[in-house]
């Protein structure tokens, strides 16, 4: 039950992020007349007939420099990102296996230890 309620929370969230265009002009629409006489810069210029539009152009571009701007990672945060070496898949360079140590990596002269997994331990 709790699940359930969690997964359409999270759907409701993801949905929410992808409409924010939508409520933008959903709320210009349904205040469009005192969004025009509040904020409507074109006032002394009837014949523009503006009625709000540059309050609307003036949002969604707000909403669109922010969407830019979470798109675009600084450094730091690209580095948050990446994974380090160690985290990878194993990448094991077979060149000569030694029965008891594994595998012997004659580039760097180190022991590469293609063999030593986590095991949890078992209880039976």
């Amino acid at each position: 039950m709790l699940r359930s309620i969690l997964h359409i929370a999270l759907a409701a969230l993801i949905l929410l992020n992808g409409l924010g265009y939508s409520l933008i002009q959903a709320d210009f629409l349904l205040n469009q007349e005192e969004i025009a006489a509040l904020f409507c810069i074109n006032k002394e210029k009837p014949e523009l007939t503006c009625e709000g539009k540059c309050e609307l152009e003036r949002r969604l571009g707000e909403a669109q420099d922010h969407e830019e701007k979470k798109q675009q990672l600084t450094q730091e945060e690209a580095q948050i990102y990446v994974l380090p070496s160690h985290c990878t898949a194993p990448q094991v360079i077979w060149k000569e296996i030694h029965p008891v140590y594994g595998v012997w990596d004659d580039d760097e002269n180190e022991l590469l230890e293609a063999f030593d997994f986590f095991h949890p331990p078992s209880f039976s």
